[in-house]
Parts: C-alpha cells; structure tokens; sequence
C-alpha cells in the first residue's frame, strides 16, 4: 500500500504568502512629495518663463486704413493659464512614467520609499499609475482651470494626499493608493535607480 504524496505546509504557505513589507510613515510620503512638486513648479515656471522671452519682442502694430499711420497695440503675451497647464502636463508625464517604470518618482527615491501593487508586491504599472496620479494631481490640475472653484482645487490634492492618516484598514493606504491598487512602502537600503 503506497501512501499519497504529501507536500509539507511549509512550501504550500512559502508560495502563497507575501513577503513582509514595512510601510512607509507620512513623514516620508509627505516630504518625497514635496520635492516633488519643487521640482515640477521650476520646470513649469520656468518653461512658461522661456515661452514668455520668446514672444516678449513681438509686437502687434495696426496701420490706419485712411491716415496709413502706425500704432503699435502691445506685446504679444502668453495666456494666463500657460503655467498651470504646463505644471498639470509636466505633472502626468513625470509622475506616471517613473512610477510605471520605477514604483518612485525622485521625491520617492530620495526619501526611500516606493510604490507597489498591493497584491503581488510589484511596480504598479501603466493602468494603475494613470489612476494613481489622476486621483493625486488630474483631477485638482483640471478643477484648477474652472471658473470660482479654481483657486481652491489644490484643497483636493490636500485631502487626498493626507488620505492615508484616516484610512481605516490603518495600512497607510490613502484614496490614491486605493484607486491604483498599491501601497507604499520603505525601500532596502542601497536600492539604486530611480
């Protein structure tokens, strides 16, 4: 009589289960976020600031049909909206690359920590970043064009990036995090690239 193969609990748990993670605390998240949005508000500002040179000599001259005088109008300038929407462009692109690429923008990897899919532990990927930054940044970088509730669409951004302090699960995961199917977590020391 042969008795049936058994595998040991030990390899059936070691397959299923996850590797321990250690999450990342506010302070961290908060800070790579700021040096984030540092990084970003140069570029934009700086972009509309080289725009803004380009055009700056140019300038609009109306001749009188009757008279055929000259008469300079003005300069020609850019829209008032040129840097915001350079910011929430500047935003998506950054923002979604690196941490479909990466799991961290720089801001990440300078403080030491990254993003990760909440059920395998990998990077979180293209599908899950766009969900992941429109809920942090789109959606605010959007209101922010509206007409009253504009100037006050940052709040958004607040809310949903202080989410995490008053998520219930108490695994820091804030709205964002929810949306993108991810946590964040501290990285191993050493961890090079972005």
């Amino acid at each position: 009589m042969s008795s049936p193969v058994r595998t040991p609990a030990r390899r059936r748990t070691s397959r299923t289960a996850k590797p321990p993670v250690l999450l990342a605390p506010m302070s961290r998240r908060v800070t790579g976020a700021a040096i984030d949005m540092a990084l970003l508000i140069f570029l934009a500002g700086t972009s509309a600031s080289l725009l803004e040179g380009m055009t700056a000599g140019v300038t609009r001259v109306r001749i009188d049909e009757e008279s055929g005088q000259r008469a300079v109008e003005a300069g020609l300038s850019l829209p008032l909206w040129l840097p915001l929407a350079l910011l929430v462009t500047f935003t998506a692109a950054y923002t979604i690359v690196l941490m479909a690429v990466f799991g961290r923008t720089l801001g990440g990897w300078a403080v030491g920590i990254r993003c990760v899919r909440a059920d395998t532990g990998g990077r979180p990927g293209w599908s899950l970043s766009v969900r992941r930054w429109f809920l942090l940044y789109g959606a605010a970088g959007l209101l922010a064009f509206a007409p009253v509730i504009g100037p006050f669409a940052w709040v958004l951004t607040l809310v949903v990036g202080l989410s995490p302090l008053w998520d219930a699960t108490q695994r820091l995961r804030g709205y964002a995090d929810h949306l993108g199917h991810d946590i964040v977590v501290l990285t191993p020391r050493g961890a090079g690239r972005p």
